[in-house]
Formats: structure tokens, C-alpha cells, sequence
């Protein structure tokens, strides 16, 4: 079944193999693509892949990994995403970007947030996001989907996995918040099913729309498989593909 081609609502892959998100770390400073992500995801396209999605791209400054994190927090990173898309889709590719927030695990310069004040290991403390904190973010995943939709993707894929900042909202072991988005497992994924509201309103009904989760946190007081498929029956009727 891997070379046989599938469909996901009107998009047909011709084949099961998909470039995973991997982080490059090859943007300038401002979170540009340049010449090296042309080129390093043209040749993915090809050498045949059925679907490619793009690194972890920031839905803000603050939210970028590294950086050289690729950004999607600008009108002006628009450009430079829409010239890889269409090398991507020329070659016969589905073209998908993995929007991103760091929350606590940013190492930029810039203040870090995340649900609660606990650093990660060996890294600066975050800031508490305060309710108009987390509106601000919500908004900018909703932009970043706009600005996709601007550069001609295909499917996004919200990243909600590895320690980041929604899976630091979901997790127990990092979000002590007493408020409506902390508590319980449905307290938690609020902020995350809120996302997933703001970027309906803007990202076209035909297109595909994706979640990255970990399954485990692999620790006896954090989110295990039942967990998460908890979350994911709550949220699929939203229409994730």
C-alpha cells in the first residue's frame, strides 16, 4: 500500500510517503526562508513524496524554538513560503506547514510564556500567560493560518505535540493553572479547541487540517494514550482531518 495513492477530502496524495516536520534551523534571524529551504524541500518533492510539511513555523516571535526558527508571524513572510509551495506542488506534491509555539522551550532572547511558571530544565523561567495572553496567541495561530492559506498550502498540521506550547496547556505535569484552562483533561484542551475555532474562520473548508500529538509523556503523573485519545474524540467533530 505505500506506492498506492489515497485521498484526504478533494487533495489525492500519490503515494503514503510524507516528510515529517523536522527543524532546520536555517532561517535568518527574522524568521525568512532563503535559498536552503527552496532547495531542501524541492528535493524531497522530486524524489517522489507523496506530502511534504514544513518545519515547526512560528506563529510568533516569542514562539520560535531557535532563532533561525522559519516565522509565519508577518505579512512579509508570506513571500518566501508561497515560493516553496509552489516549488513543492510543481513536482506532483501535496504542500503542508506545521504551526508552532515554543511556549517554555523557546531559547530566543525574548520573554518566554507557557501555561504556568515552570522552566524547563535548565532553561530561563516563563512568564505565567495571563487570559489576555493566551487570546494573543489564539489570534496569532489564526493569522498564521490566514498567512498560510496567502502562500498556497495545502494542509496545516497544528503542533501540538513534543513539550511545546499547546502540550504544555494539555499535560498535567505543566499546566497548574486554576482557571478555565487548567484542571481536568477538557480544561486543558481548551486552549487548543479554541485554536482550532480561530482557525476555522479563516482557513478554507476544502482544505486539510491536521493535529500532531504525543501519545505519551512516558510519566506516571502526565498524559498516557488514553489521554490523548480522550482529547483527540472531543475535538475531531470540530472537523480535523
Amino acid at each position: 500500500m505505500l506506492f498506492k495513492e489515497f485521498c484526504i477530502k478533494n487533495y489525492k496524495f500519490k503515494n503514503r510517503i510524507i516528510m515529517a516536520p523536522m527543524c532546520m534551523y536555517q532561517a535568518d534571524t527574522l524568521g525568512f526562508a532563503n535559498d536552503f529551504h527552496l532547495i531542501h524541500y524541492g528535493a524531497r518533492a522530486i524524489g517522489g513524496v507523496g506530502g511534504i510539511i514544513l518545519e515547526a513555523t512560528a506563529v510568533e516571535a516569542r514562539g520560535r524554538i531557535t532563532e533561525h526558527d522559519l516565522g509565519i508571524y508577518s505579512d512579509e513572510h508570506v513571500s518566501g513560503l508561497k515560493r516553496i509551495v509552489e516549488n513543492i506542488k510543481k513536482n506532483g506534491c501535496i504542500a503542508g506547514i506545521q504551526l508552532a509555539h515554543a511556549g517554555r522551550k523557546s531559547q530566543t532572547s525574548l520573554e518566554i510564556i507557557a501555561p504556568s511558571a515552570i522552566p524547563y530544565p535548565d532553561m530561563k523561567m516563563p512568564k505565567e500567560m495571563t487570559t489576555d495572553d493566551i487570546q494573543t496567541v489564539i489570534l496569532a495561530f489564526q493569522s498564521a493560518a490566514y498567512r498560510a492559506n496567502e502562500a498556497g498550502f495545502d494542509l496545516i498540521e497544528i503542533h501540538a505535540a513534543n513539550g511545546y506550547l499547546i502540550n504544555q496547556f494539555l499535560s498535567p505535569l505543566t499546566n497548574k493553572r486554576i482557571d478555565a484552562y487548567g484542571g481536568d483533561i477538557y480544561h486543558r484542551l481548551r486552549f487548543l479547541s479554541e485554536i482550532i475555532d480561530a482557525i476555522k474562520t479563516v482557513w478554507p473548508e476544502e482544505k486539510i487540517l491536521g493535529i500532531r500529538f504525543s501519545a505519551t509523556e512516558y510519566h506516571e503523573n502526565g498524559n498516557n494514550v488514553d489521554d490523548i485519545i480522550e482529547v483527540i474524540n472531543f475535538l475531531k467533530p470540530k472537523g480535523i482531518d
